[in-house]
């Protein structure tokens, strides 16, 4: 099997490779680089003979053309984006670019491959969650078939998104499949995100490097954790199993406040006297605050089901961040 991930530098990218390579035998990966990403999350793969890395930019049709031609994938998990909400207050414009022009080239190009006769692969576009927006109360938990109220410029771009990829399945009859993944942690994930900034300080005052406080933003918000090993064994399931053209939720099973989260973490720690303090900086300006999904269609179409919490989640970042720091 010939895969091409965009964005294995990333987060989910560099775990969807780990879960490749050791699940699927016979698997080629084709990834997907640029010249500025940083390579800790993937290091561990330099000299692995299954993994090939090509110079390539979302923004660059050249070279996505080029490296379709070489990869000639039998699948592709589009996971390249600005994936970071806040940041996309400060760089709307480039947010936009990355992922509504970065996936319309892709796209394009995949088109073009499809009908000169290249490849015609199962395109796994993955979405977030964070489309939905702010629902209402009586919309939870959240279809597929719920109301789009993208609240940043991050959102509103994973709509663009996902119309793009839509479009290219019913104009073009590709195989694309769309997923929608809600809040998912694990080693590795960027400390800007809430739960691994929260790990990252408090081992940092493990350390003897903090001043005994830990920074937040919203406490309140109400989110449902996956662990990545689980995001990543849906996202195979996915290709194997799901409907071309169709959209599916994938959510985890535990559900609770970035608080209380954030007291689970404190209560792992080894150091028992951590205060928590809110910081102005670390509040959107529109935030999202109840994610409480509806995966049973993803669930009936593959019997995937997650197999590990909040307790594995905060285990595995405050290990993470000991390891680096």
């Amino acid at each position: 099997m010939r895969v091409l991930i965009t964005g294995i530098t990333g987060f989910v990218g560099s775990h969807m490779a780990d879960y490749l390579l050791e699940n699927v035998p016979d698997v080629k990966i084709f990834a997907t680089r640029r010249w500025r990403s940083k390579e800790e999350n993937i290091k561990h793969l330099f000299g692995d003979n299954r993994v090939v890395f090509e110079e390539c930019d979302l923004t660059d049709r050249g070279s996505l053309s080029r490296i379709i031609n070489i990869a000639k994938p039998d699948v592709v998990y589009h996971l390249a984006a600005q994936s970071f909400p806040e940041s996309s207050f400060l760089t709307p414009v480039m947010t936009l670019t990355t992922n509504v022009i970065g996936t319309t080239n892709l796209m394009e190009e995949l088109r073009i491959a499809k009908e000169q006769g290249i490849c015609n692969p199962v395109i796994l576009s993955c979405s977030s969650s964070e489309v939905y927006g702010i629902p209402k109360e009586d919309e939870v938990p959240i279809t597929e078939d719920n109301y789009i109220r993208p609240a940043n410029p991050y959102s509103i771009s994973k709509v663009g998104h996902d119309l793009m990829s839509q479009y290219y399945h019913k104009a073009f009859d590709m195989k694309v499949i769309i997923t929608r993944m809600f809040s998912h942690e694990g080693k590795r994930r960027g400390k800007r995100f809430a739960l691994s900034s929260f790990a990252h300080q408090i081992v940092e005052n493990e350390k003897g490097n903090g001043d005994g406080f830990i920074r937040h933003g919203n406490l309140q918000s109400v989110r449902t954790y996956n662990h990545i090993d689980d995001a990543v064994h849906a996202y195979w399931l996915a290709i194997n199993k799901c409907d071309y053209g169709e959209v599916y939720n994938i959510g985890g099973d535990e559900t609770c406040t970035i608080g209380d989260a954030l007291d689970k973490l404190i209560s792992k720690s080894t150091k028992t006297d951590l205060k928590k303090k809110e910081d102005e900086s670390r509040i959107r300006p529109t935030d999202i605050t109840l994610q409480i999904p509806s995966s049973e269609k993803f669930r009936k179409k593959t019997e995937w089901k997650p197999t590990k919490g909040l307790d594995e989640i905060c285990d595995d970042l405050l290990n993470h961040w000991r390891e680096v720091l």
